[in-house]
């Protein structure tokens, strides 16, 4: 049981320190690495526990004699949406009821738990979620005291080197969210402890004691960031289609090199004046969930701004979408207009024009300008 005990602490140790490296991918979305001072908590409860003995008659007592009180106090983080572990001090009073058991005793304790939410695991992480099911898994230890709160004495009711033992914890943590930084939680437990703990020296074939807890209480946010952001990934698609559009480009460009400068057979021909109405639309193409223009699509922007610097009379209108296969029509619009905003912001921000010059709109989802799904993450530029 000691090399279990050692194997048992040595995994939640080493899942503690793996997790500040890795985030977890929930529901095939990727959360970015925290602060180390984000996501942390204390929580103080108290609450009830009921002592299961090998002594005698212990199943005959009546159940509410059975019941002692207890508090803990617990200080703990998550390390990603799903997987979080904790610290927590408790104590209490242990009712025994037993023949040959001091029927006080009192003890002090602590255990460190590996915690897993259920809920966010398996469904969809929502950081305004209410209601969260943690079980969670751990190892502890606890240390008996006699009805004063002193160390037991060799001749005293309980056993010199026998009210001690290593604990190994499991239970359910109901959490229920009050506001960011406000939680209520019910919690119920089990923990398995050497059966001398309680002082009768029994030894038999079950050579452990139990005891069920059930405690209540609040916690708080230690300050910094309680949530995770998804992660911005790269969409590989779009890459893969701008790579193409720069190949054909450098291609058309080589073919243009390749002509002659003049043609002295040829007629001269009066340069065409391009007017506005064929001016071909940019567009900037945008990562999912994103509303930042990446620097490959600076370019959009910086042609559209020398486009009407060199017409002062050229208005331009923004009208930015977002795909339909991803998010909900209600964020998709929001997201559609923090992507017209931002290229409109650009325009006036890094290129000096003029805001009266610019408007803007979105469609979320609504509308989809382009069979491709994955282009539909853009914003287009529409010169009047």
């Amino acid at each position: 049981m000691k090399k279990f005990s050692l194997l048992l602490f040595t995994a939640l140790v080493a899942f503690s320190i793996s997790a500040q490296e890795v985030q977890n991918v929930s529901q095939g979305t990727v959360y970015l690495k925290n602060k180390a001072s984000d996501n942390w908590y204390i929580g103080l409860g108290g609450g009830t526990n009921l002592y299961m003995t090998q002594g005698e008659n212990d199943a005959d007592a009546n159940f509410g004699d059975r019941l002692g009180w207890m508090g803990q106090l617990e200080v703990g983080r998550w390390n990603s949406p799903n997987w979080g572990a904790r610290l927590v001090l408790d104590g209490g009073n242990i009712a025994h009821v037993a023949n040959g058991i001091d029927p006080e005793q009192n003890w002090l304790g602590g255990h460190v738990d590996l915690m897993y939410n259920v809920i966010n695991a398996w469904g969809s992480y929502n950081p305004d979620r209410v209601y969260s099911l943690i079980p969670y898994l751990g190892i502890g230890y606890m240390y008996g005291l006699n009805e004063d709160w002193k160390r037991p004495n060799e001749d005293g009711d309980l056993f010199k080197h026998q009210n001690q033992s290593l604990t190994y914890n499991v239970g359910l943590i109901n959490n229920f969210q009050v506001s960011k930084n406000v939680a209520l939680f019910v919690e119920l437990g089990w923990r398995v402890m050497q059966e001398t703990f309680d002082g009768s020296g029994i030894s038999g074939d079950f050579e452990y004691d139990s005891m069920f807890t059930g405690t209540a209480g609040v916690k708080f946010g230690l300050g910094g960031k309680q949530d995770f952001t998804p992660a911005e990934l790269m969409d590989y698609n779009l890459i893969n289609d701008l790579n193409s559009q720069i190949n054909r480009l450098r291609a058309e460009n080589e073919q243009l090199r390749q002509r002659p400068e003049s043609c002295p057979e040829c007629p001269e021909v009066q340069p065409t004046v391009v007017s506005e109405a064929v001016y071909v639309p940019n567009v900037v193409f945008f990562r999912i969930n994103s509303s930042t223009i990446d620097r490959g699509q600076q370019v959009s922007v910086y042609n559209t701004a020398e486009y009407m610097k060199a017409n002062s009379d050229a208005k331009v209108n923004i009208v930015a979408y977002a795909d339909r296969q991803t998010g909900t029509p209600e964020y998709n619009f929001a997201l559609s207009e923090r992507r017209a905003r931002a290229v409109a912001d650009a325009l006036i921000n890094e290129y000096g024009i003029n805001s009266d010059r610019i408007s803007i709109d979105w469609k979320g989802d609504t509308e989809q300008p382009y069979a491709e799904n994955d282009w539909n993450r853009v914003a287009i530029f529409f010169v009047d």
